[in-house]
């Protein structure tokens, strides 16, 4: 048998800009994702039992377990669970290669350290992850743009996971530009605050469509001096931040608004709605800074949970692999 283990990041959107809805019911989007040092981490293994199972184990910041979210998890429909998915399109190409006596068995440990239904793309890292990782246990040899294209089928984020660093999404967001690559030290600092409820993206959109229909602006991407803003440092990103899903979920959740505001007021440089919510960003100056912010923070009374985290990092990466 074989373990192959990867990882892939969270995001927070630093742009995201919203298109009217085409005949089929999506949004054109024209966002840009900065991946965060937030990671999921998918270890896959080969089994003799035939099937795909999997086991989820969330985190809190300080390395314990989150007893509440990795119970919720429990009860999660394998089907729908992210890894799984992208797992299961691999085997299919696998079951005719040479690992198809293999191929058969899969087991899959998700460590999960991306807040769950937060708007930080963490369902979308784990398949980011697990294509990765399918990818090396099973020898299939699929570059980075197959992979991308894959994991298209699977969600819009997933590829943004894939790749990376500072990345610009067209289309329904998933047709991916590099814009700057991660490192690990990253470039800005944030405080994600958690909200103690989510938020449905589907209802976002449609508050966003109801408050939108007289028209909405026609899409463009971001000029050269606007990227440059965005892949420069914290002061100059402060300037750029927006997201067009802010107000629809501000309507439908208010209290949001106190936590922009208790950010704001805590000396964050700027503050921004990650994806369609319900977690907020906040902007710090540096590392010392965010420890600061979040500590404050932490203590608002909308706040759940205030987490601590930078970027750019990387996209999605073998972490290791062995014969067991």
């Amino acid at each position: 048998m074989r373990e192959v283990r990867a990882s892939a990041p969270g995001k927070v959107n630093l742009t995201l800009r919203v298109g009217a809805p085409t005949p089929d019911g999506y949004h054109p989007l024209v966002t840009v994702f900065e991946a965060l040092a937030l990671r999921e981490t998918v270890t896959v293994r080969t089994s003799k039992t035939p099937g795909v199972r999997v086991e989820t184990i969330a985190y809190l910041p300080d390395g314990s377990i989150d007893e509440a979210t990795t119970r919720a998890m429990e009860d999660v429909d394998p089907a729908t669970h992210l890894a799984v998915r992208a797992a299961r399109v691999l085997q299919r190409l696998a079951a005719a290669g040479p690992w198809a006596s293999t191929a058969a068995g899969l087991s899959i440990r998700v460590d999960k350290r991306v807040p769950v239904a937060g708007g930080m793309a963490g369902g979308s890292a784990d398949a980011a992850a697990a294509l990765v990782a399918c990818n090396e246990l099973w020898e299939l040899g699929l570059g980075a743009e197959q992979l991308v294209a894959i994991g298209r089928s699977l969600g819009a984020d997933v590829p943004a996971c894939l790749v990376g660093g500072i990345a610009l999404g067209t289309g329904r967001g998933d047709h991916m530009s590099v814009l700057r690559e991660g490192d690990e030290e990253g470039r800005h600092h944030w405080v994600m605050l958690l909200s103690r409820e989510g938020l449905s993206t589907p209802e976002v959109f449609r508050e966003f469509d109801r408050l939108d229909a007289a028209g909405v602006p026609a899409l463009a991407e971001p000029t050269p001096e606007e990227v440059a803003a965005l892949c420069g440092g914290p002061e100059e990103l402060s300037h750029c931040l927006v997201n067009d899903l802010q107000v629809p979920a501000l309507r439908l959740r208010a209290e949001l608004a106190d936590t922009i505001a208790s950010a704001k007021d805590a000396g964050a440089l700027a503050v921004t709605l990650s994806g369609s919510g319900p977690t907020v960003a906040a902007l710090a100056r540096d590392a010392e800074h965010a420890r600061a912010l979040a500590a404050t923070l932490s203590d608002a009374p909308t706040v759940a949970r205030a987490i601590h985290t930078h970027g750019p990092t990387c996209g999605a990466r073998i972490e290791s692999t062995e014969a067991i």
